[in-house]
């Protein structure tokens, strides 16, 4: 989601220029049945302004049907630098989601068949912006993040 909302500025060519240096789920801890907390260590160079994620809401569906959500915990990003940032998100299952259901999720392949909606409000160089994207195929925002480059 942070990675939508970087390249939606693309009014300013740095912004385009933000690139991720690294990724890992540093931990993954079940809160209740339905919902699981996740902290990520990110690097990030952000040759950029200041950019302030404030809300960070998105709807995981798989064929249409709503399977989750996640939200992502409000983060600030630095100007002008290539630093390391703990994000914190929550991934909650719907109410919908049966057991069996869930566990057909346990094959990585289902992952690609899911799409995204997504939510962001947020400041960049200190101008308010909100974004909303439908649809957006969840294996095409793994594949922008495996090669790296936002």
């Amino acid at each position: 989601m942070l990675a939508l909302f970087i390249v939606s500025m693309s009014g300013c060519h740095k912004y385009e220029q933000i690139q991720i240096l690294y990724g890992k789920v540093e931990s993954l801890n079940m809160s209740g049945l339905r919902s699981v907390d996740v902290t990520m260590d990110v690097g990030l160079d952000n040759p950029a302004g200041k950019i302030i994620i404030e809300d960070a809401y998105g709807t995981l569906k798989h064929f249409g049907k709503v399977i989750g959500n996640v939200t992502l915990a409000p983060v600030s990003l630095a100007a002008r630098t290539s630093a390391s940032y703990k994000l914190e998100a929550r991934v909650e299952l719907a109410k919908t989601m049966s057991l069996m259901e869930i566990m057909r999720f346990a094959d990585i392949r289902r992952l690609d068949e899911c799409t995204l909606d997504v939510s962001l409000r947020g400041k960049a160089s200190g101008i308010r912006m909100k974004r909303e994207y439908k649809d957006i195929p969840l294996k095409k925002l793994l594949e922008d993040y495996n090669n790296e480059k936002i």
